[in-house]
């Protein structure tokens, strides 16, 4: 019986995908421990997958809790699907680097807000791995993002396999988010479109975009983003790199140099209010109470299992490693074996892979040349990052904000001392510098 660990047992866009597998689809005998930082919600998500393994005939025994560290133990596999955006902490960035006239600095991923952001995540991912490293050494961390929640997957995944030693995978939604998004944008049916996308996580194109009869959408799509207004970021980009860019919107600009057509600073996207939180621990409740076979629960159930993103398997990609069938992936995030070209071996990047119990091998893609300069400087500065991050280096951070394209033509000096106040008010939450 496999020990699972899922950190953010509540997330709104891959639990119900991970509890379809493990007690809908596969059945798997499982220990299962639920930690979120919100104590009903892990309960509720534990008491509802409880309901789920019992009417599907699954042998299972379920914990919960808000503690990570009590849940890790002996595990054979973590699924690390947390929130990271901090409101607090973000409100406190942006008052900083607005009042020192940075205020398009503010970003999740790149630049000054960006490199705040990453040390904050990178401080409990490299305490996760430590502790895995120490008590689970063979255990698989999966790392899921929506591109909502403030994690800088690259980063985390470099951070977790290259400094602490554990076999790290990430996994996202940016496949499926793309043909959303394209499918509204081009009037066609999305089940019909065919899209690949890849790159680097939150920096990730179009590589393959047709119709059910085969027929090469891109050229049509690059030439209505250009005639639309409201699209000036993203021909800007079709312009540079003759590439569209993935994700719900073009967000790219997050890690490169600021231009006139970048906001002021970042746009939050969230997709997921208060009132879908507590949709899903009434659903859960419902779920709990009825069984996932009565009416009242199926109704339930069926309300989690589509709210969140069907295309992204963390439960799948472990049963690969683990031996039990290959599986496909849309979007990973993984070292790069060379499918992904202009990136050097071994940095992380995004594409399409599969993955079997050797691991994960990248679907060969096929970007413009124009890419991969900056996709070049982009994974080494994912790198640098996570060293700084993984060991509180502060020369590795100063060389992590030279090449981050995100900063060009910004003061170094000025904006190491910036940093610097931003740390030291934050400083509980970067313990390895401190």
């Amino acid at each position: 019986m496999k020990k699972i660990v899922i950190a953010g047992a509540g997330s709104y866009h891959f639990a119900p995908a991970i509890f379809e597998d493990l007690f809908v689809r596969y059945r798997m005998p499982c220990e299962v421990w639920m930690v979120d930082a919100d104590l009903d919600m892990a309960e509720l998500s534990a008491r509802g997958a409880q309901a789920l393994a019992r009417g599907f005939g699954v042998e299972a025994r379920f914990y919960y809790t808000t503690q990570l560290k009590k849940a890790a133990f002996s595990a054979d596999a973590v699924i690390l699907c947390a929130d990271f955006l901090d409101e607090e902490a973000w409100k406190k960035d942006y008052e900083l680097l607005d009042s020192v006239g940075l205020g398009k600095q503010v970003r999740l991923r790149g630049g000054v807000g960006g490199a705040m952001q990453t040390l904050r995540v990178l401080d409990f991912v490299t305490d996760m791995a430590e502790q895995m490293a120490e008590e689970c050494p063979g255990a698989p961390l999966i790392l899921c993002d929506s591109g909502f929640g403030g994690m800088q997957m690259a980063r985390a995944c470099e951070c977790a396999q290259r400094y602490c030693g554990v076999r790290t995978l990430g996994v996202s939604g940016v496949t499926e988010q793309t043909a959303r998004r394209l499918a509204l944008y081009l009037g066609e049916k999305e089940e019909e479109l065919s899209v690949e996308c890849a790159g680097l996580n939150n920096f990730s194109w179009v590589t393959q975009l047709r119709d059910k009869k085969g027929r090469d959408l891109i050229p049509r799509c690059k030439k209505e983003i250009k005639e639309d207004p409201r699209e000036e970021l993203a021909a800007q980009y079709i312009d540079w790199y003759d590439a569209i860019p993935a994700g719900e919107r073009a967000m790219q600009y997050e890690l490169l140099a600021d231009t006139e057509l970048s906001p002021r600073k970042t746009v939050l996207l969230s997709g997921v209010g208060l009132a879908d939180y507590e949709l899903r621990k009434r659903n859960l409740a419902l779920l709990t109470v009825h069984g996932p076979l009565s009416p009242d629960g199926v109704k339930a159930w069926g309300q989690i299992r589509t709210s969140g993103l069907s295309s992204t398997r963390p439960v799948e990609i472990l049963r690969a490693l683990w031996g039990m069938g290959a599986c496909e992936v849309k979007s990973l995030c993984m070292p790069c074996d060379g499918a992904v070209p202009g990136v050097a071996e071994g940095r992380f990047v995004e594409g399409p892979a599969t993955v079997d119990e050797n691991g994960a091998h990248g679907r060969p893609v096929s970007l413009p040349i124009e890419l991969e300069d900056i996709m070049s400087q982009l994974s080494l500065c994912n790198l640098l990052y996570a060293g700084a991050g993984a060991t509180g280096d502060r020369r590795a951070l100063r060389e992590a904000m030279e090449c981050d394209p995100a900063l060009t033509g910004v003061d170094l000096l000025y904006t190491e001392g910036v940093l610097s106040d931003m740390m030291e008010g934050q400083k509980e939450k970067l313990k390895r510098f401190f």
